[in-house]
């Protein structure tokens, strides 16, 4: 069997240009849709904050900072750091200040022996116990006390207080006892319920004992540690010179802030406050009290050793944020660890935090903690041209399409050049269409004075093809009419007549055909277009339309996805993998915190909005017993003598801890479980998989519900959207849904036809 012949291009009903077009078409309206959404979101992500940076004049080397206070401020004018960028000035938030001052001395220690270093821990503000007044857990009170709020932590055993002055005493014991201390703030020092408000002046010092002091003449201390060790020299790292020797016999102290053993001794880096002390002043164990005060009381100040910090002071007090906007996008949590590593001020009478900032000459009452503008250079550099590439490739591909491609009679799309506003597209005939597909109207380059005389031939035969029009008319019009007269006649005597002339009426008929599939072999530009040819113009441009609206549902359903998933996807994944029993069970709240400040709000009962830090918060703890709450109504027990299958643990409105307004509202959170309902019994569910974990609401068939719809609806959009873009334009696709690679555009004349159409062609020519 031999092999076929191949169809000819321009037979095809969708010749290979078409699919192409199609393709560059949606690919460029892709790319021109995500680069403008890119655009819009990086001109806040990335352009506004690198404009900024570049204007800023922010010296890139970093100096030193020191945080002075930490602030909880309701209405906020700015804040130190924001989890998103969109809510950073609504709400509370917390104010860093700090201290700004030049850096200080690098020293190198050389020939160190006999090293040792000690930490000394002060008081763990999140994991320590806390009495709180308004529960009447102050009456016993005994020993020094740090409140905040009528929440007190005992720092007895980690600070020895030393002070002359106190207030009037409070008394924290008996009927009254919980509203007289409710809301108690400051340093008290308590017996049995009886406190006393320690007035200023006073001192607090780190019970921090049995620091090595033996055979040691270097004492450098770093926050909350203390490094000791025997060594020969001490030498600046910038200036190369010797600022001590043990030769003088005598202990040098400074206060660095960092300290790390090298191959070549022992490096502190931003060292201040440089001294010298006497042998004498030591013995062989000591406190941290004791050296704090032999730093700053007895020893002798050197400059050359390191600078004074009062020397190096550029600000007393300068605004700290976390960047020049005061804010991040992640969503991780990192303002929380922020303020844990840069809002230590002192207040717990633990070491401040001291880090490196950056500042401006020109503006030096604001600093920020990040700052890098080579990083941020790049940044900019990818985020504004590579969208703004696309962008404008993806624009000028439209345009250019837009100007050189035409649809043609056939309602197929074709390339044109420049030369060729009209293009001639015919359907008759393999000849014709070879002219179409290929040359003149079928997007080949023709020259603009040969397209100037084809229209002008065209025009010419205008005259000719309405005679013919005329014609076909007035003998349609005739056959209707002699049908009409056929049918209604039926009882007539001249019936026989009218059949007899049947075969006139068909050769009328075929001579019809013939001169119209004459006139459709001709070029069709010179004549109205038909009903075909309207319907598939018309079918072409709902084809474009839905193609439009598909690209853009595929679009709209990823980033739909991409939102559901933080905020539906992985709560409802999270609350499935926790296994909820479904049958609430009986729980009772044992303690009702109301707490303020992102220190204290280390964990929520209840959030409104979960992008944002919690600065006042509800903290609830409760009691649960695996009985069902259904038979605790029906069969109240005493709350005394029921065996509790899990004690003071945490009670969340939600798997989360958080939710929006109307469907969470902490306020009446609070009421319904908290507040005078501490201690009555209702309805909770806990985690089989994590017992430790009791929400207030749960729905299994709810849960299940938004995450089936969450991925389902998306993601169905989606590939319908791309199924059908890619059968309709993807050229792999339309073959293999087709048991023929080809498919005929219609069905041309036969030969015998053609011969027909050519003997009368030639009859005329005669009778004229």
């Amino acid at each position: 069997m031999g092999k076929k012949k191949p169809t000819p291009e321009e037979d095809l009903i969708i010749p290979p240009q078409d699919n192409r077009i199609c393709g560059v078409i949606c690919v460029c309206q892709l790319t021109f849709v995500l680069s403008t959404v890119a655009i819009v979101y990086l001109t806040v992500a990335i352009y506004m904050p690198s404009s900024r940076a570049f204007k800023s004049g922010i010296d890139e080397t970093p100096v030193m900072c020191t945080t002075t206070r930490a602030l909880n401020q309701d209405a906020c004018e700015w804040g130190s750091c924001g989890e998103w960028c969109l809510s950073k000035t609504s709400g509370a938030c917390i104010q860093i200040y700090v201290h700004l001052r030049m850096n200080g001395s690098s020293l190198l220690f050389t020939n160190c022996t006999n090293s040792a270093n000690k930490t000394c821990y002060g008081i763990d503000q999140e994991n320590a116990k806390k009495a709180r007044c308004i529960a009447d857990e102050c009456k016993n009170l005994t020993g020094t006390f740090n409140c905040s709020d009528g929440m007190c932590i005992n720092i007895t055993d980690a600070f020895e207080c030393v002070f002359k002055n106190t207030d009037p005493p409070l008394k924290c014991s008996g009927r009254r006892g919980k509203i007289t201390c409710i809301d108690i703030t400051g340093l008290f020092s308590c017996n049995r319920g009886t406190c006393r408000k320690i007035r200023t002046p006073y001192n607090c010092d780190r019970r921090c004992v049995d620091i090595p002091t033996r055979n040691k003449n270097m004492i450098l201390l770093s926050g909350d540690k203390v490094y000791l060790s025997q060594c020969s020299s001490a030498i600046d790292l910038e200036t190369k010179q010797e600022v001590w020797n043990e030769a003088e016999d005598k202990v040098i102290m400074s206060s660095c802030y960092n300290i790390q053993n090298t191959s070549l001794g022992i490096e502190a880096i931003d060292c201040v406050n440089g001294s010298v002390l006497e042998k004498t002043e030591l013995t062989d164990l000591t406190n941290f009290t004791y050296l704090s005060y032999l730093h700053y009381a007895v020893s002798k100040p050197i400059k050359v050793i390191a600078p004074q910090e009062q020397d190096l002071t550029m600000s007393n007090e300068s605004r700290l944020m976390i960047n020049l906007e005061g804010c991040v996008n992640t969503l991780q949590d990192e303002c929380k660890e922020f303020l844990k590593e840069f809002g230590k001020d002192g207040t717990d009478h633990n070491a401040r935090a001291r880090f490196p900032c950056y500042y401006s000459k020109s503006k030096m009452q604001q600093v920020v903690a990040r700052f890098n503008l080579e990083t941020t250079y790049k940044q900019f550099i990818v985020g504004f041209f590579v969208p703004t590439i696309l962008f404008a490739v993806s624009c000028v591909t439209l345009i250019f399409c837009q100007r050189t491609i035409q649809v043609g009679d056939d309602a197929k799309m074709r390339f044109m050049g420049c030369g060729n506003k009209n293009p001639v597209v015919a359907n008759g005939g393999a000849k014709n269409q070879d002219k179409a597909n290929s040359g003149d109207g079928g997007g080949g380059e023709t020259p603009l004075w040969l397209s100037e005389i084809h229209h002008a031939f065209l025009s010419c035969k205008k005259i000719v093809q309405f005679i013919n029009r005329l014609e076909n008319d007035t003998l349609d019009w005739t056959m209707r009419s002699l049908n009409d007269i056929r049918g209604s006649s039926s009882t007539l005597s001249g019936a026989p007549s009218l059949t007899m002339s049947k075969p006139s009426l068909n050769n009328s008929k075929a001579s019809l055909t013939h001169s119209r599939q004459s006139i459709t072999d001709s070029n069709r530009e010179g004549r109205p277009p038909t009903r075909e040819e309207l319907i598939a113009e018309f079918l072409d441009k709902a084809k474009f339309y839905t193609s439009l609206c598909l690209g853009t549902t595929a679009i709209l359903s990823v980033f739909a996805f991409l939102f559901l998933i933080p905020f539906v996807v992985d709560p409802a994944i999270s609350t499935i993998v926790a296994d909820y029993d479904p049958i609430p069970v009986t729980c009772v709240v044992t303690d009702h915190v109301y707490a303020e400040g992102m220190r204290n709000c280390t964990w929520s009962s209840c959030r409104e909005g979960c992008t944002t830090a919690a600065i006042r918060c509800h903290q609830l703890l409760v009691n649960y017993t695996k009985i069902a709450f259904h038979e605790w109504h029906k069969h109240p027990r005493d709350l005394d003598s029921i065996e509790w299958d899990v004690m003071d643990t945490k009670f969340l409105v939600n798997t989360e801890g958080c939710g929006y307004p109307p469907r969470v509202n902490c306020s009446e959170f609070a009421k319904q479980y908290g507040y005078s309902h501490v201690g009555e019994p209702f309805p909770c569910y806990y985690s089989r998989a994590y017992p430790e974990i009791v929400v207030a609401r749960y729905s299994w068939d709810d849960n299940l519900k938004h995450l089936i719809l969450s991925l389902i609806i998306p993601n169905v959009l989606f590939a319908v959207s791309i199924g059908v873009l890619s059968y309709w334009y993807c050229p792999c696709c339309d073959k293999a849904c087709h048991k023929s690679p080809r498919v005929y555009a219609e069905k041309y004349p036969t030969k015998e036809n053609k011969l027909l159409c050519r003997s009368d062609d030639e009859e005329d020519e005669l009778d004229y």
